[in-house]
């Protein structure tokens, strides 16, 4: 295990399990994976989720990574927001995008219809937990039913991340990590 200033110990991919370890090679190795591996039982099956989220779905992948940087801004998760700003951008998300989604601006003529949609779905759902009818029927009319399930997905997984990330502490990266689209 590695030196780490935060609550969970990040675990060296030479000395874990073996299936710890092959799950640590799927993504980029970044402290905060490392200290998801801490939970050797649930880690392996939630890196084959994970990279799931990376892969085409109907939902495009730039209003993916909107939501989920707006998941780490609303959760006050510096360590989401950072990295996924390297991953947002690899995938198209404009600079623009970035700083209106930083800034609250959810409704900037830079974004598409279904990305506000999107991205107004999302706050209801970080903020409310449950979308609120009119945020809701605005996103059906943007979005499909499937489209939506995803992006509750997405939306409750880095939630998920944004937690693990702040309760635990996880110390930043001396650099973001490579998007895993990249890889």
């Amino acid at each position: 295990m590695s030196d780490n200033a935060g609550r969970l110990p990040l675990i060296d991919p030479d000395s874990a399990p073996d299936e710890v370890r092959a799950a640590l090679a799927k993504l980029p190795e970044v402290n905060l994976f490392r200290a998801m591996a801490s939970a050797t039982t649930v880690y392996p099956p939630f890196v084959d989720f994970l990279a799931t989220l990376f892969q085409d779905m109907e939902l495009d992948a730039r209003t993916v990574r909107l939501a989920v940087l707006l998941v780490g801004k609303l959760s006050d998760c510096h360590y989401v927001w950072r990295q996924n700003v390297v991953t947002a951008t690899s995938v198209g998300v404009s600079d623009e995008q970035i700083s209106a989604t930083e800034h609250g601006d959810l409704t900037a003529g830079c974004f598409s219809a279904e990305q506000r949609a999107a991205l107004a779905f999302t706050q209801d759902c970080v903020l409310d937990v449950e979308v609120g009818d009119s945020v809701y029927d605005a996103a059906a009319g943007e979005m499909s039913a499937r489209a939506i399930a995803e992006l509750l997905f997405v939306v409750g997984t880095y939630m998920l991340i944004c937690r693990f990330a702040r309760s635990g502490r996880v110390p930043l990266d001396k650099e973001p990590g490579p998007s895993p689209y990249a890889s």
